[in-house]
């Protein structure tokens, strides 16, 4: 049986892989043509389809509320603490992000989006409370999925027959709906298309015990092959993809992936794994440090000669290693010092 900590290894491992699409995907279509190159297309267009990496994250979501909380599962004892350690997980490193984002944005109101001066706003975005529109700090869309999933689980938790049974209906009413095109607010966050991703994490974690690990390598062979299949197929307009089927054909792939990695397929080198430890960090950073470092190098006369991909290498090192930083000296330490009093969460989650 592989070690535990190295199924996680390789699950943190594609946590980096996946971020660092986030950050290649909003280089490529927001940051790099506006800053540097007016409007040219940057680097190849496999980057486009680095927004994918949510999609995996919301996978390896409920892959790890399985493999973390199963015995919590219909010992409504536990329900509090569940919640309590994803709101410690979730909510204080990204109140530090938000908070200083938020009052840049009041000292220089024309760097920030319109409704960072809005205070309705500001509140539902620090709280992840979803609206219409995107949160001032935009990629929090997806804590907001985040944190309506954790709401459902918390069902399985106080009541196993109960809350399997909302789940599976919930799952099949965002497909519905979906498919529907129910796309009127609150039905189009409440159900969806995203929200049958975390349905696959759970069959991944599920089902990931039953590989070897000759399966498990084949198994991320063919779910890393299928996931960046759907976004090449897009990308060169070999398929007309609703977004609803393109999501769910990503999840497929995923759920193949984590299995594989969860089963030990890989092992991946330690610098990979702590960037996994990272990715949370480098997912909320990496907006802000970018948009702070493109003002100031277009005031510096950036690219000075660097060809797109040159600067976009360094842009995205320059991301990452933003993250890494504070995650080490802020969200980890932070994080501790908030859950003293309990076990860790294994694989950050």
């Amino acid at each position: 049986m592989t070690p535990v900590s190295t199924r996680l290894d390789g699950l943190q491992a594609g946590r980096a892989v996946a971020a660092v699409m986030v950050v290649l995907y909003h280089l490529t279509v927001y940051f790099l043509p506006e800053h540097y190159y007016g409007g040219a297309k940057v680097g190849p267009g496999l980057f486009r389809m680095g927004y994918a990496g949510v999609e995996f994250f919301f996978v390896l979501s409920g892959f790890i509320m399985v493999f973390v909380h199963l015995r919590d599962f219909g010992v409504p004892d536990r329900a509090p603490r569940f919640l309590e350690k994803r709101i410690v997980r979730i909510y204080p490193i990204y109140w530090v992000i938000y908070g200083l984002l938020t009052l840049a944005y009041f000292a220089v109101p024309s760097a920030g989006p319109e409704n960072a001066r809005d205070p309705i706003a500001i509140l539902t975005s620090a709280l992840l409370w979803p609206m219409p529109e995107l949160p001032v700090l935009s990629v929090a869309w997806s804590l907001q999925y985040e944190m309506l999933f954790y709401l459902v689980f918390t069902l399985l938790v106080l009541n196993l027959r109960i809350g399997a049974v909302v789940f599976v209906l919930w799952t099949l009413a965002c497909v519905w709906a979906s498919m529907a095109r129910f796309d009127s607010y609150p039905f189009n966050f409440l159900l969806s298309f995203y929200n049958p991703l975390f349905a696959f994490g759970i069959l991944a974690a599920l089902s990931f015990r039953r590989l070897d690990l000759p399966r498990a390598r084949w198994v991320l062979l063919v779910g890393a092959l299928a996931f960046f299949a759907v976004g090449i197929s897009e990308l060169l307009a070999l398929v007309d993809w609703s977004k609803a089927v393109r999501t769910w054909c990503y999840g497929i792939g995923a759920c193949l992936a984590v299995m594989g990695l969860a089963a030990g397929a890989i092992q991946p080198p330690k610098w990979l794994s702590f960037l996994g430890d990272a990715s949370y960090s480098i997912y909320l950073v990496h907006i802000p440090a970018i948009s702070f470092a493109g003002i100031v190098l277009v005031k510096l006369g950036a690219p000075w000669g660097l060809p797109p991909l040159g600067m976009m290498a360094v842009m995205t090192i320059y991301a990452v290693a933003a993250g890494a930083i504070v995650h080490l000296f802020v969200e980890k330490p932070l994080f501790s010092m908030l859950s003293r009093r309990r076990a860790p969460v294994p694989g950050g989650a």
